[in-house]
């Protein structure tokens, strides 16, 4: 890389290196700190091995859950008429708005405490089943997108020499479309591996309480910190596989002309099934937990105790969707001309986002204490510890924002940059006056993803938040822990709901972007 240009300093250079560096350090930090000798350090092999154990069984579970009821439905809905699939095509995407632990504050109230259901939705299967029909939204999205974009050549070949709808999908459309469920079920196995808040609740021990459990419980940071460095680590192989098995597959379309797929109309059986699945799904994940919360805090909300915190939610996702925004924007514009170390830049920037917000959290922590003791920065009081929590945002999210924008400028041609650069243009006035008009629509996309995460974050906010400025979910998980559902309802509520506009807003992009779309 060359750090001058033409016209001087090459400033979208040094901002994508200063980006960076803020996103990447926390998790290094953690990495570090836990590697350093420490004699007072005495991590509880148990709690590792129960932690180790239960996210890989959840993985396993609802993860795997998740991927196949999401690949099951893109399938559906992109490739197949069935009553109400244009209804389903929207109202799949619905329980994007729903954290785990809302689901689980629903699910809690509705089957076992005080609840109306008799079959309880508790323990590890309680957790299983909301991974499966909270997450099958990440795989739903890329694969429709990966389904409606595939050629039609194949596919009617196919038909043509009898396929029935299953060999369709297994033999065909599925391996054509596995890259994009691959990248899908990748998010959805990290996000299994961060929450936190949905397994504290259901009492089963995975990496992220694990991590809580040794800070608070047993008033041993440095454990912490190692239990963090391990799923640090494992996050860390998972992304680097997960880039190569991506990077590896690669698939020739049979024509550059683009078409609407004919799709295959099920019998009327078949159809009412394909119709019931796509339905259970809504319900389960959205329509049901949504009903019930809205029902308890039409009963038991107190808008004095929720409006505080709803102002401090929605500041708090504005400003750091505003900063997370800003750096992603300067990774990748630097990534579309900088080649390898342009990509090295975003799988740098990357690392916060395959980690939990509670170990970016205790990096950025471990980080200001060392300020502190350097003399650099005094005590954590409310204005740095809202400086700690945008950051950790930041360092989470930027990956986050930086796909889609990444995404919109690699339609940007090269020979309008090099036409810019030979009217001498230089890097920041060719982004702002290239890239940023053409990626305007991915920019907003990304925008609104950073907006709906940073609302949805439990673990960095309870820990990096100031004394009484709390959030939505922070007074959820509160009322939750002390197990007064009622009152957890109204913060859950809104939870859901300011977070259901920015998804729906998205998806209709999305569906406008398809080519072909009308």
């Amino acid at each position: 890389m060359a750090l001058t240009a033409a016209r001087g300093v090459d400033g979208v250079a040094i901002a994508a290196a200063v980006a960076t560096l803020i996103c990447a350090a926390p998790a290094m930090a953690v990495i570090g700190f836990a590697l350093a000798p420490n004699e007072s350090a005495n991590l509880d092999g148990a709690l590792l091995r129960d932690g180790i154990i239960g996210t890989l069984a959840l993985m396993l579970v609802g993860g795997v859950g998740a991927i196949a009821v999401g690949a099951i439905s893109a399938w559906l809905v992109s490739l197949c008429d069935f009553p109400g699939r244009r209804w389903f095509e929207w109202l799949l995407v619905l329980p994007l708005a729903a954290p785990s632990y809302v689901l689980a504050y629903s699910y809690a109230s509705f089957t076992w405490a005080g609840g109306v259901s008799p079959i309880p939705v508790s323990g590890f299967w309680g957790v299983a089943f909301i991974y499966a029909v909270g997450l099958y939204p990440y795989v739903y999205l890329a694969g429709r997108a990966a389904f409606a974009s595939q050629s039609a050549c194949a596919l009617e070949a196919a038909r043509t020499l009898g396929a029935k709808p299953m060999a369709l999908f297994t033999r065909v459309a599925a391996p054509l479309a596995r890259p994009a469920i691959a990248a899908g079920g990748a998010l959805v196995l990290m996000e299994i591996a961060a929450d936190y808040g949905a397994a504290q609740h259901f009492g089963v021990t995975t990496l992220s309480t694990a991590i809580f459990r040794a800070w608070y419980a047993h008033a041993n940071p440095h454990a912490a910190l190692q239990i963090s460095a391990v799923l640090l680590i494992a996050a860390l192989v998972f992304l680097i596989i997960e880039r190569r098995a991506r990077g590896r597959a690669a698939y020739a379309g049979g024509s550059t002309r683009w078409r609407t797929l004919p799709r295959y109309k099920l019998n009327s059986v078949a159809g009412v099934g394909a119709a019931l699945f796509c339905a259970a799904l809504i319900t389960f994940g959205a329509a049901l937990p949504l009903a019930w919360l809205a029902r308890l805090a039409l009963l038991h909300a107190r808008l004095g105790d929720i409006a505080g915190p709803f102002v401090n939610s929605l500041t708090l996702s504005a400003i750091g969707a505003a900063v997370t925004l800003t750096l992603a924007l300067a990774i990748a514009s630097f990534a579309r001309r900088a080649g390898r170390l342009g990509k090295g830049a975003l799988f740098a920037a990357g690392i916060g986002y395959a980690a939990p917000g509670a170990v970016i959290a205790l990096g950025a922590l471990t980080l200001f204490g060392l300020a502190r003791e350097a003399g650099w920065v005094g005590g954590l009081g409310a204005g740095l510890a809202l400086t700690a929590l945008i950051w950790t945002y930041a360092a989470r999210f930027t990956a986050a924002g930086a796909g889609p924008i990444d995404s919109g400028l690699a339609r940007l041609s090269k020979n309008l940059d090099s036409s810019a650069r030979t009217l001498g243009a230089g890097p920041i006035t060719r982004t702002l006056r290239i890239d940023l008009p053409i990626a305007a629509p991915s920019l907003a996309a990304a925008a609104l993803i950073l907006f709906v995460e940073i609302l949805k974050e439990l673990p960095a906010t309870l820990v990096l938040r100031p004394f009484d400025f709390d959030t939505l979910a922070v007074i959820a998980y509160a009322y939750a822990s002390d197990e007064r559902l009622l009152q957890a309802a109204a913060p859950a509520l809104l939870i859901f709901v300011a977070g259901l506009a920015p998804v729906l807003i998205l998806t209709r992009g999305i569906g406008r972007a398809r080519a072909g779309a009308q």
